[in-house]
């Protein structure tokens, strides 16, 4: 599965609007200054649009690689792993969405680049939007690669629980706590994002000699109640890579 990294959307004159990072820990590319990189990148475009009268449509470094979507005021650098249809539409829907939604913002000179802040939440429904894992894909892998138990899936944005493995006894009585329980945490994390513009991976509590994780997956949540959190997260990331999806920091 091709892999999103980091995105930066700017003017066509150069000037960084936004830098938003889908991936925190990929190193060198990370440590990059923004600002600096974006004011190279949008060079390379500029050299290469007036010699060739076109546009780059992918850049190759040794440590990255650039796709670059065009709109009408800006350009979409989607920093990527490898090349695919999927996310060249992935950078083309950036552009669009961003150029819609402050369609009059972009009209003048921008001073202020603060108020593009909001399109982070479009960039959070995009990337799950890249990394979706079916709930059929998901019963398939879990079984697959770990013997864990009480792990449920919810389906977003309605929150349905489509999947529930095999259940210990003390999880099997509450049954119906636990999923109400689950479905209220991601609602009021969802609108706790909406607020903050922050969006949560994964949430870990602690209840007495049982544990709670709830792993986002983009298009799903899932649940594994356990009794070490230690455990769930190992188990975690196997399910993660089994499903071609790069492993969080704790």
């Amino acid at each position: 599965m091709p892999i999103a990294r980091q995105v930066m959307i700017l003017t066509k004159e150069g000037l960084l609007l936004l830098d938003y990072k889908f991936r925190v820990d990929d190193g060198d590319l990370m440590e990059t200054d923004p600002d600096l990189l974006s004011g190279m990148l949008s060079a390379i475009l500029a050299v290469a649009k007036e010699t060739t009268g076109g546009l780059v449509q992918t850049i190759h470094q040794d440590k990255y690689n650039v796709l670059i979507s065009e709109g009408e005021k800006v350009y979409a650098l989607l920093f990527i792993d490898e090349e695919s249809r999927e996310l060249d539409n992935i950078a083309k829907l950036i552009v669009g969405r961003f150029e819609a939604k402050y369609k009059e913002e972009l009209k003048e000179i921008v001073s202020d680049v603060s108020v593009f802040k909001t399109f982070l939440k479009d960039l959070g429904e995009i990337y799950a939007q890249i990394f979706k894992v079916d709930a059929e894909l998901l019963s398939k892998i879990i079984p697959e690669v770990t013997n864990i138990k009480n792990v449920s899936i919810f389906e977003k944005p309605m929150n349905h629980q489509v999947y529930t493995g095999p259940r210990d006894p003390f999880v099997s009585d509450y049954e119906h706590y636990f999923q109400e329980f689950a479905v209220k945490l991601i609602e009021s994390q969802a609108e706790f994002s909406e607020k903050t513009l922050q969006f949560p991976n994964r949430t870990i509590l602690d209840y007495g000699t049982r544990v709670i994780v709830l792993e986002d997956l983009g298009s799903h949540v899932l649940m594994i109640i356990g009794e070490n959190a230690d455990d769930i997260l190992a188990k975690i990331k196997r399910i993660r890579r089994k499903a071609g999806l790069q492993a969080l920091k704790r």
